[in-house]
């Protein structure tokens, strides 16, 4: 088996498309795949209740339950390219770009771009520190950060993030010309 691993281009959002073709291929195929916090949307909302509406999209995100409705969804750590390598010496790459869901192989020239194992197992190591940290490590608010108010009670106010933890958020919002701290989930604030 090579050491070296090449580079595929995917179509828009077809990564997991491309993946399982090549695996069919007897390629040696990794996606690395981010964990990352979302908002739920009137779409995802949708569609998570009714999974029989799910399209490739849907099946490139799995979607995990988080507190206080916030999904955290896997996505490609790199959008669009995936890792590849031959399982056999005489296995040809020509192959991959036929693939359903590959754009191109990637190339410099007419040199196919290679990468060292080396350099997979460093991508492999931060897909798995990320896989394991908290909400508040990989939430997008972070202390100082202007925010809206989503609630419709206080709808268009603006407040200022103080602190983050794993499922709430602490804001500082003027309230009747005094600062107070409140705390509200995830789900009820956008930035500006």
């Amino acid at each position: 088996m090579s050491t070296v691993w090449y580079v595929a281009h995917t179509k828009p959002r077809l990564e997991h498309v491309a993946l399982e073709q090549l695996q069919r291929q007897d390629f040696e195929v990794y996606l690395p795949m981010f964990r990352t916090f979302k908002k739920p949307t009137r779409r995802s909302a949708a569609r998570a209740g009714h999974p029989a509406s799910a399209g490739h999209g849907a099946a490139s995100r799995p979607v995990l339950a988080g507190p206080e409705g916030v999904q955290i969804v896997h996505e490609p750590m790199f959008p669009r390219y995936l890792f590849l390598r031959p399982t056999r010496v005489t296995q040809s790459l020509s192959v991959v770009r036929s693939t359903l869901g590959v754009s191109r192989l990637v190339a410099f020239g007419q040199q196919p771009a290679m990468l060292a194992d080396a350099a997979i197992q460093g991508i492999r190591q931060a897909e798995g520190l990320r896989e394991t940290a908290s909400l508040d490590k990989i939430s997008p608010y972070e202390p100082g950060m202007a925010v809206r108010l989503l609630d419709p009670a206080l709808s268009g106010l603006q407040a200022l993030v103080q602190a983050v933890s794993k499922d709430r958020v602490t804001l500082l919002l003027e309230i009747l010309g005094r600062p107070q701290s409140i705390q509200v989930e995830f789900t009820r604030i956008a930035p500006l």
